[in-house]
């Protein structure tokens, strides 16, 4: 389907569902490349993983309760299926990226689509959970409640880093 001259309802209909297809394997995509990466670091480094059930008992206070800033929910006690939860939450995470990356570097290109650029936006991603997760979630803004708060961020800003290259050479397949 060629979307560059949109003509017509039907035009218009097959190419947002290109267009969504398009953002949901490059955030599945990303989402794999971080995790992938994640596990080399745990192999290699004995580097942990994220914890996926807090991620995942967090999702679910701050539906169920609505309550965003939870301090002690690493102290919670576990509910069921958080780890599937946080799972869930964290490729929802990275659909949402894509939707991003998309409207600024394809839809709506206010940047070159490229390696650069998709580092760039990975690192950017790094602010959401330097600044917004962790400070929710009791281990204080850039990480500097937990026990080595320098190396922690510095080991997302890397993960990071990843998902946006990913996310890049995603993207680039289909343009």
């Amino acid at each position: 389907i060629n979307c560059a001259n949109r003509s017509g309802d039907v035009q218009n209909d097959l190419c947002a569902m290109n267009d969504f297809l398009i953002i949901v394997i490059a955030g599945f995509f990303s989402c794999v490349a971080l995790d992938f990466f994640g596990r080399a670091l745990l192999i290699l480094f004995k580097i942990p993983e994220p914890s996926w059930g807090v991620v995942g008992r967090w999702v679910f206070y701050m539906v169920r309760r609505g309550t965003v800033f939870n301090p002690q929910i690493s102290d919670a006690v576990p509910i069921a299926h958080e780890v599937k939860i946080g799972w869930a939450f964290h490729y929802l995470i990275a659909v949402v990226w894509a939707v991003a990356f998309h409207i600024f570097f394809v839809g709506y290109p206010l940047f070159e689509l490229s390696y650069k650029n998709g580092l760039l936006f990975g690192a950017l991603t790094t602010l959401a959970p330097l600044f917004i997760f962790m400070p929710f979630t009791g281990q204080g803004v850039l990480a500097r409640k937990t026990q080595m708060p320098l190396l922690t961020s510095l080991i997302m800003l890397a993960r990071h880093c990843v998902f946006g290259l990913a996310m890049f050479e995603a993207f680039s397949w289909f343009h």
